[in-house]
């Protein structure tokens, strides 16, 4: 706990808390521009409208975003000595431990604000029916795990390279393959670390050529895909964890 403590306050000044809220307000707009456009015909399956964007928004936003944030936690110890000095007192095993949940804090910290938020934005749109805040629940459960995932692999290279450029364009490149990775079989996402936003979607999409009407349902994910990202976070947290630990200071 001392460790994770040292970590907010070595971030006091990096401004997190002003990067999420420009997540949140990219998400918000992207979001409301999306919902003016939609007819009431849509907006009567608003909720499942509602999830499948978000989805598709985080698919593009969120693995620059994990990126940032890891970028802006890890590069403070590039600097100087800090890393042989924050050795002096901890193990690198700790140390890495303490970043990781740093990163988890912060990530549960504006999922579940991005929920409430839009939560919100469904009630002032009317959407028919009550608020889902079961699938709302789980929705923000599953992309917290996925984001933990992607933020193992970016503290992982955060961390491996003084540069940020590197873990940044790891970042821009999750970006662009999250979105494309939507248009891929199920088999060929699955190999795609940030494909698994929209993979893991509870809502799906389904869109009639002849009637031009694009009908959605729920959907729950499947064990194998869960058991896959588990797997995948395994992997860079496994890996991530030894170069760090290896790693001269």
């Amino acid at each position: 706990m001392k460790l994770l403590r040292l970590e907010f306050f070595k971030c006091r000044r990096r401004k997190i808390a002003l990067l999420c809220l420009a997540v949140l307000a990219v998400e918000a707009v992207w979001i409301v521009t999306s919902l003016t456009r939609q007819d009431a015909e849509d907006l009567r399956q608003g909720w499942m409208l509602l999830l499948y964007n978000l989805a598709m928004v985080d698919a593009i936003v969120m693995p620059l975003s994990v990126a940032v944030i890891a970028s802006r936690n890890c590069e403070l110890e590039h600097k100087g000595t800090t890393l042989k000095l924050l050795e002096t007192m901890a193990s690198p095993g700790a140390l890495y431990a303490a970043k990781l949940a740093w990163g988890a804090v912060v990530l549960a910290a504006l999922l579940l604000l991005r929920g409430a938020v839009f939560a919100g934005v469904g009630v002032l749109w009317q959407f028919p029916g009550e608020v889902p805040w079961v699938r709302f629940g789980l929705f923000t459960l599953i992309f917290w795990v996925v984001s933990m995932m992607v933020y193992a692999l970016q503290q992982g290279l955060s961390l491996r390279f003084a540069n940020q450029a590197a873990a940044l364009v790891c970042g821009i490149t999750g970006s662009f393959l999250g979105i494309l990775s939507m248009l891929f079989p199920p088999a060929l996402t699955r190999c795609v670390p940030w494909g698994y936003y929209g993979l893991l979607c509870l809502v799906r999409m389904d869109w009639n050529p002849e009637t031009r009407f694009t009908w959605f349902f729920w959907r729950w994910p499947e064990p194998a895909d869960l058991a896959l990202l588990c797997l995948w976070a395994a992997v860079f947290l496994t890996v991530g964890r030894a170069l760090f630990v290896k790693k001269e200071v």
